[in-house]
């Protein structure tokens, strides 16, 4: 094992003092393999991941590139994190080290071993090797757009380091980046919940078949379809780690955003039934109902104007997560004892048809809306009728 550590170590000195100087040259046992990576449970890792390995048995050469690599130690990293401006990096590690990190996270990982003459895995390995320098390895990152399995296609496609490829893009379903992030996050979950509320209408945006490729799992299937001088590009593949099947815990219902969402609306029904046979006004439930909607649209609204994530950008969730409410709510406090005036019934009406084009917005398909929001919409649709249209309990 010492042994080996110490030719790769003088592999890497060989190859760093040799790169500065002239292309260096694998030997015909060389390959090139794309592995894709299953999705982890941590929300960053829900994706998938993608990575490129150059393997020489001659050389004692077996290096992962990766272009998923961030910093959290970074100077301002969470401040660019929440602002959007990502920069992410290219990494190089051995293969057995990358291995070890999925089997320890019980995360199959599959190797498309691609086929690539020599000169053609020469070219690319020293693009790699470039590509690598601290002055090139960092980039602005995009999740659509720019990530680690978008570089790899762009790096197999788009550079010329490849000769003869023929790209066959089958057309299949039609989906939108909003339904392509849905395959990856589980149904009635928080985080499907939070992107949904986070994101506007241009994730409705039909993809084209290529911009699928920004998902690890659809890079690895596109790869599958690429021909090269009439063979196929994937010369073999096999999984380098396969996953163990666990058992999955199943989570509480009453955890899930389904549960809070019909509660609050049920809860909703009851209240407005207890407030129009006793004349109460049930104001303290309006407090937090418009509270939490209007603190929410403060993010909503600092996430499409003061970022640079533009998919946070034109996000029709501001129709019920409104700073509109903060104004209801005011109007709720103002007259607890009192009937609306004129002008805060209008007021009151304005987000009454806020809240009612929702459905259309969805139907027409400017932006689909997450079906949980829709009884959190209802919820505050009902505590905004009675201020419009003058209902008002007897005393």
């Amino acid at each position: 094992m010492k042994s080996n550590l110490f030719c790769y170590f003088l592999v890497f000195i060989f190859f760093g003092n040799l790169l500065q100087a002239q292309d260096f040259k694998l030997s015909e046992y060389a390959s090139v393999s794309v592995l894709t990576c299953e999705p982890g449970t941590d929300l960053y890792a829900s994706f998938g991941h993608s990575a490129i390995r150059v393997q020489d048995p001659m050389m004692q050469l077996d290096i992962i590139y990766n272009y998923g690599i961030f910093d959290f130690y970074a100077p301002n990293f969470y401040v660019n994190f929440i602002k959007g401006n990502l920069t992410y990096t290219l990494g190089r590690q051995y293969f057995s080290d990358f291995l070890f990190e999925y089997e320890m996270e019980n995360r199959s990982v599959k190797e498309q071993v691609l086929r690539l003459d020599k000169s053609s895995r020469d070219r690319l390995f020293n693009f790699l090797e470039k590509n690598y320098q601290p002055e090139n390895r960092d980039y602005a990152y995009d999740f659509f757009f720019n990530n680690c399995a978008t570089k790899i296609r762009d790096l197999i496609e788009d550079n010329g380091f490849i000769s003869g490829l023929q790209i066959s893009q089958t057309p299949g379903a039609q989906k939108t980046f909003r339904e392509l992030l849905s395959e990856n996050l589980t149904a009635n979950s928080w985080a499907l919940f939070g992107v949904n509320l986070a994101l506007g209408a241009k994730v409705d945006k039909i993809a084209t078949p290529r911009e699928y490729q920004f998902l690890p799992t659809y890079l690895s299937e596109s790869l599958e379809m690429i021909t090269i001088h009439g063979l196929p590009l994937v010369e073999s593949d096999r999984m380098s780690y396969a996953s163990k099947p666990i058992v999955k815990v199943q989570e509480n219902l009453y955890e899930t955003p389904a549960f809070i969402s019909f509660l609050l609306f049920i809860l909703t029904l009851i209240l407005g039934t207890i407030e129009y046979f006793t004349g109460k006004k049930l104001w303290g439930f309006d407090l937090i109902l418009f509270g939490l909607s209007g603190l929410a649209s403060l993010l909503l609204l600092f996430l499409w104007f003061l970022t640079n994530h533009h998919p946070t950008m034109y996000n029709f969730n501001l129709l019920w997560m409104s700073p509109w409410a903060f104004i209801m709510l005011w109007i709720k406090i103002k007259t607890r004892l009192n009937k609306p005036t004129k002008a805060q019934r209008y007021i009151a009406l304005v987000f009454v048809l806020l809240l009612s084009a929702t459905p259309l917005v969805h139907w027409i398909g400017i932006q689909k809306f997450d079906p949980l929001f829709f009884p959190i919409i209802g919820a505050i649709w009902m505590r905004s009728v009675p201020l419009a249209f003058q209902w008002n309990p007897t005393k």
